[in-house]
């Protein structure tokens, strides 16, 4: 689904109906997002996925696009630092109430594909509720706090 953000809710603008439960594959994504973006291309969009939008050809495709986009990842992602050995998201070490930056990161072995930047988050227990992981989000963005400001915009 694809929604609009306006004033903390989610206005529905195109969807369309799988036979299965998980994560997509790159043509189901495209699929609710290209009639989006055609319809809407006078306006600057950020995309904002879940889990279930995570992976690294979505990131390149909307980065093709021009579009800007705040993708979170699963914890089993692997990623790596400039000239540094890959490692899984889950591994990096003390994030509770912490906010990391790493600018253009790898995500994948595969050759051909842009670095984009990660952030790493994870929330303090707050009135008795804190995330059951923490935020790892693909994202062209410049910076922390437009990333974190732009996917906390998903929760409303």
């Amino acid at each position: 689904m694809v929604s609009d953000l306006v004033q903390k809710r989610a206005f529905p603008l195109f969807w369309t109906l799988l036979d299965k439960q998980g994560a997509s594959n790159l043509a189901e994504p495209q699929q609710v997002l290209r009639p989006v973006i055609r319809l809407l291309k006078k306006y600057k969009l950020i995309i904002i996925g879940s889990r279930e939008f995570h992976s690294i050809e979505l990131a390149q495709w909307l980065h093709r696009q021009h579009l800007s986009f705040v993708l979170r990842q699963k914890c089993s992602t692997n990623f790596r630092k400039k000239r540094q050995p890959f490692q899984a998201l889950d591994r990096i070490p003390g994030l509770t109430g912490i906010h990391l930056f790493y600018p253009k990161v790898g995500f994948t072995k595969k050759k051909g594909f842009s670095r984009f930047n990660l952030v790493a988050y994870c929330q303090r227990k707050y009135q008795g509720k804190q995330e059951d992981e923490p935020w790892y989000l693909l994202t062209n963005l410049p910076d922390l706090k437009s990333d974190l400001e732009v996917y906390s915009k998903r929760l409303g």
